[in-house]
């Protein structure tokens, strides 16, 4: 077992009181001096927090959490602020904060896309259908789903739609290219 560094509840303070002021550097200059990884972390909850997301890069990184890193790089990526925090609320395992996020923002396919990763069906197609937009988007991606499992449809909801809503991968793809576009150019951030 590793001796823990002897003025360790000097240094949770410390960090605590850096945090506090929003300290963001002198909160990893000690970090990077202490050495010791459960600071680390703690600095790491805290930043994402506050959404100081540079500094929860840093702090995850010094702990080797790479596939976090390289989530937290995703979501520093994401052209709205409303997706950024959807999609930290969803790290911290609120999907239903982060689904109000993207409803409120009006972002419907992204809400509709969480719902789908999440494989609540059901409840994405009630976006859709609420907002009379990407119907089309959930049936065609329940088929996939359900093509690759070798199973037949069984919710009775895509049963009835499935034979009044035509499906086109290359319209979907097409209105879902436009969704992102529409949210690079309200939050100001040019979509590639």
């Amino acid at each position: 077992m590793r001796v823990i560094h002897h003025n360790y509840k000097k240094c949770i303070d410390l960090l605590h009181e850096l945090y506090e002021k929003t300290k963001w550097e002198k909160a990893i200059t000690l970090c990077r001096y202490v050495k010791e990884p459960t600071l680390w972390a703690c600095l790491a909850i805290m930043s994402i927090s506050a959404r100081e997301l540079n500094t929860t890069e840093i702090a995850l990184a010094a702990i080797d959490e790479a596939d976090k890193v390289q989530y937290i790089n995703y979501v520093k990526e994401l052209p709205s602020d409303a997706a950024r925090n959807a999609a930290l609320a969803m790290y911290c395992k609120k999907s239903h904060e982060a689904e109000n996020i993207l409803l409120q923002a009006k972002l419907f396919y992204r809400a509709i896309k969480m719902n789908i990763k999440l494989f609540k069906w059901e409840r994405a197609l009630d976006i859709a259908v609420h907002n009379k937009t990407h119907v089309d988007t959930v049936l065609a991606y329940r088929q996939k789903y359900l093509l690759q499992q070798g199973k037949k449809e069984t919710l009775e909801k895509f049963v009835q739609l499935g034979d009044k809503v035509e499906l086109n991968w290359e319209t979907i793809k097409e209105k879902i290219k436009k969704d992102k576009e529409k949210e690079g150019k309200d939050s100001g951030v040019a979509q590639a």
